[in-house]
């Protein structure tokens, strides 16, 4: 039961949709060169690193299904 009351406050809080990190700011355009927005049909759906001019690293839920 408290399991359940956890879950629901974490998903229906009014900050848990934001997209935001908590006390984070906006970033100004292009001061990360080394951040990666994979996208699929146009969505972002996860974020990586550059690590090479050709290599990005990312989490493993990052995976696209084939």
């Amino acid at each position: 039961c408290s399991l359940l009351l956890l879950l629901r406050c974490l998903f229906l809080s009014p900050g848990a949709h934001q997209g935001q990190i908590v006390g984070g700011q906006e970033a100004r355009p292009h001061s990360y060169p080394y951040s990666v927005s994979i996208q699929y049909g146009g969505e972002h759906f996860c974020g990586g690193s550059l690590i090479r001019p050709q290599w990005v690293l990312t989490a493993a839920h990052c995976e696209v299904s084939k």
